[in-house]
Parts: structure tokens; sequence; C-alpha cells
């Protein structure tokens, strides 16, 4: 796909201050509460916004009047069945930035906590539930790499009913930041090189101290790999998909694990649920077992060390159990640590799928 104009980030700004003058776009500013968290003392945020507990869910009645006669009374609307709208179809104009390529558009978030927020969308409808395609990698790289005036932009895709999603319409997202994400300063900590570890570089794959199951890869430079960003971008998707998978597999096998924790992880192979996070530096991803903890629902965000909670109590439960902790009781947390053996079993058996992949790669 060509890329977006140089001054996309000046049309973005332009749209969005629009959109809020008009009342299009309701920006709702919250506080902003600091968790220190991992041996790396990362600073996670929690962020209280008491007013999107009214935000709408895009759920309206279908109200038909009830044509019963009486002479005492008036006819009664009732509500017939519950009808689902789709905001992307059509989109607001007011919301709209630009194309990103020919499948794709660029609208702002109608409700946001952070400036700025957008989505890449499929102009034609196709399922949340569905795999990112080449055309969905590199629209949102696109725009990663056209946001200009942030320290940090984070894009990321919550898949399947699990993954905190909000709509059924596929759509990735990005947040502009002010600051480093937690997420990205835990990966620059994790990748240095330290006594008894290795330095990790462009192409390795490993995770960061989540306790449930997560995958990172760095991405390479691709004028020093040979390889152009499409490819880099398609081999790190399918790699941590494939570790996704073969991880759940390892999980399945626990012997501690009940017959419904069993039917899960079947339902977790046939019917993806996972979130997906972007940077100009790394690609992650995560399965999801349950979609939040008690009142919490928690999307990609959250393993991008950000929550958002909408309720005094909600703050201080997040207060209470830690970002990081609480995020990874809704993913694939193994029973018991896995052994050195088992590691160095799930290294090799990843090196093979790399080597199988590099090969399909290659034929295309």
């Amino acid at each position: 796909m060509a890329p977006l104009i140089d001054t996309f980030d000046q049309q973005l700004t332009s749209v969005y201050e629009s959109a809020l003058a008009s009342g299009e776009l309701i920006f709702t500013a919250s506080e902003n509460h600091k968790s220190k968290e991992t041996e790396y003392d990362i600073e996670c945020d929690i962020c209280y916004a008491p007013s999107l507990a009214k935000k709408p869910l895009g759920i309206l009645p279908k109200v038909e009047e009830d044509q019963t006669t009486s002479s005492d009374r008036p006819s009664t609307p009732v509500v017939k069945a519950v009808e689902k709208t789709n905001p992307f179809l059509p989109h607001s104009p007011a919301l709209y930035v630009t194309d990103a390529g020919e499948e794709h558009k660029i609208i702002l978030n109608k409700f946001c906590i952070v400036p700025r927020h957008f989505l890449v969308v499929t102009k034609e409808f196709q399922p949340q539930t569905g795999p990112l395609t080449p055309d969905d990698l590199m629209a949102v790289w696109s725009t990663l790499k056209a946001v200009k005036n942030s320290r940090d932009a984070v894009a990321f895709y919550n898949c399947g009913s699990r993954s905190g999603a909000s709509q059924p319409h596929k759509h990735m997202q990005v947040i502009p930041l002010e600051s480093p994400s937690p997420i990205s300063e835990l990966v620059r900590e994790v990748s240095k090189r330290r006594p008894g570890k290795k330095e990790n570089k462009p192409g390795d794959l490993f995770s960061v101290p989540f306790h449930c199951i997560n995958h990172v890869i760095l991405l390479p430079d691709p004028a020093a790999s040979n390889k152009d960003e499409e490819d880099i971008l398609i081999e790190a998707y399918i790699t941590l998909v494939d570790a996704m998978m073969m991880s759940i597999r390892e999980y399945a096998e626990q012997e501690e694990l009940t017959d419904a924790e069993r039917m899960l992880c079947s339902t977790a192979i046939s019917s993806f649920a996972y979130n997906w996070i972007l940077t100009k530096e790394f690609m992650m991803i995560v399965p999801r077992k349950q979609e939040g903890l008690g009142p919490i629902s928690i999307n990609s965000l959250g393993f991008a060390g950000m929550v958002l909670t909408k309720t005094t109590e909600e703050l201080e439960m997040v207060q209470k159990t830690g970002v990081m902790d609480l995020v990874s009781k809704t993913g694939f947390v193994f029973h018991q640590e896995r052994t050195p053996e088992q590691e160095q079993k799930n290294r090799e058996m990843q090196q093979v799928l790399e080597t199988q992949m590099g090969s399909a790669l290659s034929s295309l």
C-alpha cells in the first residue's frame, strides 16, 4: 500500500480538534494513578474515568407502538427487538481522517480518554474474530510511522469474544502518547544484556514478566535485514501466532487442569481470542481465557500496562491487585512453573516452526 501522506499527523490533529469542538467526539478527562511494578520498577497506568460508565454500548432498542385499542389509555411504545448499530458503516463524516490504502479507513474514536485516539477500520465489514491480514498489518504500520508529534504510539487489536473487543466490525486502534508506554519500557528493560542473560536482538522471541502466556518479538530494521516491511510484519505475526498456539497446547497438557479448563483450551485453539500489540520496535501477542475480572473488562491496553476503571471500587481493586497481576488472571496461567527441560523443548519446537515458516514465506 502507498504510505500515508507526510501531513497525516497535522490532519489527525485538525480533524480531532474540529470533532471535539462540534461535539461529535467526546473526550473524557481522567485521573491517572501510577502503580510501580515488576523487578524493573515499571510504572503502570490506572486511569479513573467515572463518566465513561455511561458510555453507549452501540445497542438500540427497536420501538414500535402497541396497536391494542383501549378507550382509557393511549397507544404505548413497546420494545419489540434489540438491534445493534455499526458505528463504522456508515461512519460519522466528522470523525473521518483519511484512507489507509484501498481496504482501510482511519476514523477517530468517538469516546476517548487519550487525545487523537484513532481506529484503522476495514471499509467493508469483516469480523473482529479474523486473523490480521498483510493489508491489515501494513495499514496499521503506516499509521504508526505517520504519527509524529508524540513520544510514543501503541497500536493494538482485540481479537475474539474474550479479548475485550467492543465492536464486531474489524478494527485496529492506535493511541499517540506523550510518554513511553509501560509495555515499551518493560520490553526495553527485559531485552537488555545482564549477568547470566544475553541481550535480546531483532527477530528474537521472548516473554515479558506477566504471569500468563505472552510472546514478544523485536522487529528488525528493514535496511539491516534485507527484508521489506511487509515481510517483516508477516513473519513476526506468524511467529507469534505459532508460539501462542504451541503454548496453549502445552498448557492443555498439565495434569492439574479441570475438564472445564481443558475444554477452554480446545476452544482457544479452534476459536482465536487474543490481544495483539504493535509499536515501531516490537510486536506482542497474549491469548485470552476470559474477558475481564469482576466488573473490569480488559483489552490489549491492559497488557500495555494501562487499565481503565470507571468506579472507585474498580480503582481500589486494581490498586490493591496491581495492573500486571490483574490482567494476567484473564490470560492462561500455568499451574506450575515450567522446568528448564520444558523450556528447552519449547525453544526447539519453536525453531522447527520458524524454519518451516521461512520455507513457506520464501515460496510466496
